[in-house]
């Protein structure tokens, strides 16, 4: 991996990190493009993480990949996406976390933090896929400059 996030390491890690063919989207897709610049804008480089240059790279590529997997289109005869999608569970609605539940004789519930308390709906959404948790978790990380903590 290199030290800063290029579209070709980003087609790498699609190819290689993701196992996605070449069958199920083809290098010069505009899809690639639009997911891997978008993961540019939503690890940006003003949150300092560049600092990190390894972190930063892998935070992009999934982001990327986590924006690819929930947004790329299928061209047939390839069902790629469509069959991924429905494998990880994408795609479903995501209304928060619950915390505790009961009725009149039981009840239960789990303490969660405030981070995981203030997640946003397109946080959730990336929660739903191991790249785009990988990139939440980096993000929480960095603190309130991002807003994933109180």
């Amino acid at each position: 991996m290199t030290l800063h996030p290029t579209f070709e390491g980003y087609l790498a890690f699609v190819r290689g990190v993701m196992g996605v063919p070449d069958t199920a989207i083809s290098d010069d897709s505009p899809t690639l493009k639009c997911c891997y610049n978008a993961a540019l804008e939503i690890v940006n480089v003003g949150m300092g993480l560049c600092q990190l240059p390894t972190i930063y790279t892998a935070t992009v590529y999934n982001a990327g990949a986590s924006l690819l997997l929930n947004h790329a289109i299928d061209i047939p005869p390839s069902t790629y996406f469509a069959d991924i999608r429905k494998q990880l569970g994408l795609g479903k609605p995501v209304n928060g976390l619950v915390n505790a539940a009961s009725d009149q004789g039981t009840a239960g519930s789990i303490t969660i933090g405030e981070a995981m308390s203030n997640l946003t709906l397109a946080d959730l959404m990336m929660m739903q896929d191991p790249y785009g948790r990988q990139v939440v978790a980096v993000l929480m990380e960095m603190g309130p400059i991002w807003g994933y903590t109180p």
